[in-house]
């Protein structure tokens, strides 16, 4: 009984099982008499359950539906506070050239050997900030005035590049979603370097900003439907795919919303939407699309669709709650008091509003999606 329960432990901890599904397997040992009921559950009383298992109390499925495999320990969090302060220090001190090799060699024992995967996401992310630091480092002493989408080419093939082999050594979720964001940036730029050179148009950002929010609007809704055929191939998000799909929906939910707020509201005028004193109409547009990528993310079952527009929604509350001539200095606490709100409504309701937009679409497509609890 004692090795079953240890048997559970371990496969917690290796991630094989979650904590409440591991609750739910030692309730059933226990039922069927294979287990005692006290190595499985938390019982009745005051005090008798801080005899239990530190994992016995199960999760709720909203919390095990969007869960990406981060901390397994303080010990991963201890590590990842040493790794962040030594390659802090190292490059104000030494600079990029020898960061790149230290976090070579702490990925060698950190990542290769022990697994840790709190410091394997650092690793990942200050691999990818050093790719990118040593790119414009080299690239600064050419001209590159009129041709910024042909800098973009440069700097964004650069981290593909490098990342592929490090995906290759370290298998990180992480970096296999770095290398397909890092790839549609490669797309966008690569896209509006051809438009230009064929085109002669100088400057392209500011000649031609509509053109510019287009293609950055088509990269989204590809990176979009990448990060689903991940998403649609796991909906039981039990494995790996799941991870980078995570990833990648967190790069396509801002880059969607705000390459659609783009294209309505200031395909002529560049700059955030905001910037240029919005009137009703503006705001109500944003509104309506942040709804919409809301219940988007309410759908697919990602809260970075939830996310991404809290921002653009607070500044539209704030034009809103100016057209409705509140005091200058209530405006503000009207725009946070209600973003809250929102959040606080969407987030208590997750499980209860998925399954009622899962319940007026077909069948054939809400059978991939993940499945709504009970």
């Amino acid at each position: 009984m004692t090795d079953l329960s240890k048997a559970l432990d371990a496969a917690v901890d290796a991630d094989i099982v979650s904590p409440g599904q591991r609750d739910r397997l030692a309730r059933h040992f226990a039922e069927a008499g294979l287990m005692p009921a006290g190595a499985g559950v938390a019982e009745a009383g005051l005090l008798d359950d801080l005899s239990a298992p530190r994992d016995a109390e199960p999760a709720q499925p909203v919390e095990e539906s969007e869960a990406p495999r981060f901390v397994r320990g303080f010990h991963d969090i201890l590590i990842t506070i040493g790794v962040v302060a030594a390659l802090a220090g190292l490059w104000r001190l030494a600079g990029v050239w020898v960061v790149l090799p230290a976090i070579l060699v702490l990925a060698e024992i950190l990542v290769r050997r022990q697994r840790l995967a709190l410091p394997a996401f650092t690793l990942t992310v200050a691999f990818a900030l050093a790719v990118f630091s040593l790119v414009l480092r080299l690239t600064e002493p050419v001209e590159w005035t009129g041709r910024e989408a042909l800098l973009g080419v440069v700097i964004s093939i650069a981290q593909p590049l490098a990342l592929i082999p490090f995906y290759w050594r370290y298998r990180v979720p992480a970096a296999l979603a770095a290398i397909i964001l890092a790839a549609f940036g490669f797309l966008f730029f690569l896209l509006l370097a051809a438009i230009q050179a064929a085109s002669g148009t100088p400057a392209i950002f500011t000649a031609q900003p509509l053109l510019v929010n287009l293609v950055a609007l088509a990269c989204a809704l590809a990176l979009f439907a990448t990060a689903m055929a991940f998403d649609l191939r796991d909906p039981g998000r039990l494995t790996r795919r799941s991870d980078v799909a995570f990833w990648l929906h967190l790069g396509a939910a801002p880059a969607l919303l705000y390459g659609i707020v783009a294209t309505l509201l200031q395909g002529q005028g560049g700059g955030p939407w905001w910037a240029n004193e919005p009137g009703l109409a503006e705001a109500l547009v944003v509104v309506g699309v942040i709804t919409a990528m809301m219940l988007t993310g309410i759908v697919i079952d990602r809260r970075a669709f939830v996310t991404s527009g809290l921002v653009s929604l607070g500044a539209a509350i704030l034009v809103l709650a100016r057209v409705a001539d509140f005091q200058a200095g209530d405006v503000a606490a009207v725009a946070v008091l209600l973003v809250g709100l929102i959040v606080l409504v969407l987030g208590v309701g997750w499980l209860r509003l998925r399954r009622l937009l899962l319940a007026v679409l077909p069948p054939v497509l809400r059978d991939r999606l993940p499945p709504a609890a009970a």
